[in-house]
Order: C-alpha cells, then structure tokens, then sequence
C-alpha cells in the first residue's frame, strides 16, 4: 500500500551512518546520498528516504513510527542489536507479542533523533 517513507532528521550524517548500520541486517542500503537526500533499499526499489531539516524544526511527531518487515527473527535481534550499538533507546527487546498475533516477532527502539521504529517478523514460528 506505501510505496515510500520519509523521515526528516536534524544530524544528517548521523542518521545516514545509523541507518546505513541498523538496515544492513534487513537486506537494505543506502543507494543514493547526495546533500539534501538519502535513499534506502535494494538497487531496484528504493523505499526509505532522510531529508535534513532545520535544527528549529519539528521532525518528531507523536505516535508516529516507521515498521521495517524483516525476513527471520535474526534479523530483527541483529537490527535491534546494531541500532543500540549506533545510539538507539530500546522500547521492546525482541521478542513474540501473542497480544498483538502468534505470528509476531518484533523489537521496538527510538533512534538518535526520536524517531520510533519497529522492525517484525511474521511467521508461525515467532510465537
């Protein structure tokens, strides 16, 4: 259903380096850097993009978060792990929600500028 999403970030390079480290255990790379963009994905899809916004700008918003699909459990731990390494708060180590789905298996961190994102697994076997 989105094609894209984009997150406006005050450290520009910091979010290229964390997110550069934090995607990496999720198939994902940057694909194209120039100074007012950042792009996210596979050679063929690209689907995750920064933009650097102002320092008095709002770039947060809340309730917002961004949901990466990841394509086992270990990779939603080695995401979960790398993004901590690179500045992260975690909100939900990993692990199954049967609240949510048996199918689910998830992490939940807030990244270096406040964004929160989640990164999943839905599968059988994650409960």
């Amino acid at each position: 259903m989105i094609d894209h999403t984009s997150l406006g970030v005050k450290d520009f390079e910091r979010a290229v380096a964390f997110y550069s480290a934090c995607l990496g255990p999720l198939g994902y790379s940057l694909q194209r850097m120039t100074a007012s963009e950042a792009a996210f994905g596979v050679e063929a899809d690209w689907g995750f993009f920064l933009y650097p916004v102002t320092e008095t700008a709002s770039s947060v918003g809340e309730r917002t978060h961004v949901a990466f699909r990841a394509r086992s459990r270990d990779a939603v731990v080695a995401f979960h792990r790398t993004a901590i390494a690179n500045g992260a708060t975690s909100i939900r180590p990993p692990g199954g929600r049967p609240d949510i789905s048996p199918d689910y298996f998830g992490a939940v961190l807030v990244d270096p500028e406040g964004h929160t994102l989640e990164t999943v697994v839905w599968s059988k076997a994650a409960s």
